[in-house]
């Protein structure tokens, strides 16, 4: 990656719904150039996906959980593969010692996360989870 790739990732990162023609324009390139940049990194797995941030207000309404999940053998992509495709997935962590993964979910109400976390405990290499409810975030 060039500068222009770190600096393009970087605004995407910022604003993923900015267009190509108001990122062309940032960064003095045309259209063309900057469309193919971005297909390329998609290409190359630099960019996974597009996303939206939530404000604050909706994020309150939200149930936050954590997931361990301990794994039956080292291959863990299958189980990754699983994870990033659902849409309630936030961030997957590996650990070190008795868990493999930790696995942040955002679900709408409690029926959604036991739905969640029966996905996640179908997966054939996961072999004990365990689940935690955020109540608060403290920031120091």
């Amino acid at each position: 990656m060039d500068d222009l790739d770190h600096e393009l990732r970087l605004r995407l990162t910022k604003d993923a719904h900015a267009s190509v023609t108001d990122l062309s324009q940032a960064l003095n390139v045309s259209r063309g150039p900057v469309q193919n940049r971005i297909e390329k990194l998609w290409q190359r797995d630099v960019i996974r996906r597009f996303t939206v941030e939530l404000g604050q207000a909706e994020v309150d309404h939200q149930i936050s959980a954590f997931a361990l999940l301990r794994l039956k053998t080292d291959g863990d992509q299958a189980v990754r593969d699983t994870l990033y495709a659902m849409a309630e997935v936030s961030d997957v962590h590996s650990l070190s010692w008795q868990f493999d993964l930790v696995v942040e979910l955002r679900v709408s109400s409690l029926k959604h996360l036991d739905r969640a976390l029966d996905h996640i405990r179908a997966v054939p290499v996961v072999a004990e989870t365990q689940s935690h409810i955020r109540l608060a975030s403290v920031r120091g």
